[in-house]
């Protein structure tokens, strides 16, 4: 499969601005990374399996590179924060591509501090947006909080407080803290003002104590006094390092600590939902049947319909509602467009999403001179394709 080193270099020339010059508000073929696409929310596509991730069970979820991890690790973890009522999961995204580099894989305790982290920035960014959560809480439970926020963020609460307080939103903190977690609908100004004063408990130190301790609190307060049902811990970005890619069997020893602990976690309510490449899959499963732990498998798999279905919502939502199609900026003699740029493409949305701004990128390059979307600007992103996929290395095609 191609990488996106490939977009960049092969762009057809095109003013930065084409996307608004052909009635779109931004450019919904641009974000081949999920976690970076500030519009995801809006054209998701409801794939039956996103199901196997909200649930109280541990799971492997497989899919090739390009084949949708990242996505619907995302989608899962704002569509949690959906409701207030605690009928919803609590995500913790865990990004092993985030963990230092040490050149091993890291320790048990080494996972727990970076679960720790990752928490705590999920929660404070979580609970900015909606901070109605927070404020129910009583005040021992809200002092509890502000001590194991200290204890795990990677900087100073009151650092984050005023960081929220200054720019009055709480996607001041998305940059920061946990990018998926640029949810809809944020709090007027007064209430976000509420929310950290609120949090901002005189008196409160970090909480003291073994990092397993530490950890299994945070736990208990966000299924306890938070509400919510149970604990997502997904995790992700295994196969995002250069070694990873090479060795997928020392890529797999990544996750075998994490799995060690899966019973203990079940047992607290607190669920492992893995995201792997499917060359892993062997290794991974390999590992658990060994050791006799539980985990179901299942696999993220895309047709041709559900690949048409996900690039004509990015287009109506772009184009707020007003194309159902890039039929409608096509020549008449060219239909059901989406559909013909899929049926020549594996049945990825990450190449899908390539292939669909190729076209249009080459379309642009003749947007001052008129005309319409037309069979030559599909041809040529697919030739395109074909061209860069047939130059990468046998391990990073599809």
């Amino acid at each position: 499969m191609i990488t996106e080193n490939y977009d960049s270099v092969a762009r057809t020339p095109a003013s930065d601005d084409w996307f608004r010059r052909i009635g779109l508000r931004f450019d919904p073929y641009v974000h081949l990374e999920a976690s970076g696409d500030p519009h995801l929310p809006e054209y998701t596509v409801n794939l039956e399996i996103f199901r196997v991730a909200l649930d109280a069970v541990p799971t492997i979820i497989v899919a090739p590179p390009g084949g949708g991890k990242t996505a619907m690790r995302v989608a899962v973890t704002r569509t949690c924060w959906f409701d207030i009522g605690g009928t919803y999961p609590f995500p913790l995204p865990y990004n092993l591509g985030m963990a230092p580099l040490t050149g091993k894989p890291p320790t048990a305790t080494q996972h727990l501090h970076l679960l720790l982290e990752a928490g705590t920035c999920a929660l404070l960014t979580g609970l900015a947006f909606r901070p109605e959560r927070l404020l129910r809480a009583s005040a021992a439970d809200i002092r509890a909080i502000a001590g194991i926020l200290r204890a795990g963020l990677p900087g100073p609460l009151d650092y984050y407080l005023d960081v929220l307080r200054e720019t009055g939103t709480p996607a001041g903190l998305t940059p920061l803290l946990e990018r998926t977690y640029a949810l809809t609908a944020p709090p007027p100004p007064d209430v976000l003002n509420l929310f950290c004063n609120t949090l901002a408990t005189p008196g409160v130190d970090a909480m003291r104590g073994q990092v397993e301790d530490v950890f299994q609190a945070f736990v208990e307060m966000v299924t306890g006094a938070l509400g919510f049902s149970h604990i997502l811990l997904l995790i992700d970005g295994i196969d995002a390092m250069y070694e990873n890619q090479a060795d997928v069997q020392y890529a797999a020893r990544w996750v075998f600590d994490l799995f060690d602990r899966s019973e203990v976690w079940t047992r607290s309510n607190a669920f492992i939902k893995l995201f792997i490449p499917d060359l892993m899959e062997p290794a991974v499963t390999g590992y658990l049947h060994h050791h006799t732990i539980a985990a179901r498998v299942a696999h993220i798999v895309w047709n041709h319909d559900l690949l048409v279905s996900m690039l004509r919502k990015r287009i109506s939502a772009a184009s707020e509602e007003h194309f159902e199609s890039l039929d409608a900026i096509s020549t008449p003699a060219l239909t059901d467009v989406e559909r013909q740029i899929v049926a020549n493409l594996p049945p990825l949305p990450r190449v899908a999403l390539q292939v669909t701004r190729q076209a249009l990128l080459h379309y642009a390059a003749r947007l001052d001179n008129g005309g319409q979307l037309d069979e030559d600007d599909i041809h040529h992103a697919i030739a395109w394709y074909r061209l860069h996929a047939a130059q990468q290395p046998p391990a990073s095609r599809v």
